[in-house]
């Protein structure tokens, strides 16, 4: 696994939008991890917008599910803790924690359009696209 998604990047994918299409057309060769929040917003943005399950599922695979959160466990803690007393604490939010904790556990650059909440945490990697 190469890269770490995020939701912004699968939401613009899955319409089709030219900065995605350039991003996955220039990262064909690398591998994308898919954190089990990510897969959870997907499915609830895509559930609540009525698109078929079946679709959903199939657009999923184009990358490798990140199911066991335990080794982001430890990365959570240690973001919770730096910024509980800051003023960033208050604007992102806990899927974001767990999102990025996930691409710090795995030692991979998160791909985002959210450079907003994800650049206030220390040591990750980021690739933000779209901008």
């Amino acid at each position: 696994m190469d890269l770490i998604a995020d939701t912004t990047l699968l939401v613009g994918l899955w319409r089709g939008q030219k900065w995605a299409a350039a991003f996955a057309s220039a990262n064909a060769g690398r591998s994308l991890g898919i954190p089990w929040v990510v897969m959870g917003e997907f499915w609830h943005g895509s559930l609540r917008a009525g698109h078929d399950p079946e679709k959903v599922r199939e657009f999923l695979s184009i990358g490798i599910p990140i199911h066991d959160a335990q080794p982001a466990v430890p990365c959570y803690a240690r973001i919770c803790a730096a910024l509980q007393t800051t003023k960033a604490w208050k604007e992102i939010g806990q899927n974001d924690l767990w999102i990025a904790a996930t691409a710090l556990a795995e030692s991979k650059p998160l791909v985002t359009r959210n450079r907003r909440h994800f650049h206030r945490i220390d040591g990750l990697q980021l690739e933000v696209v779209g901008e």
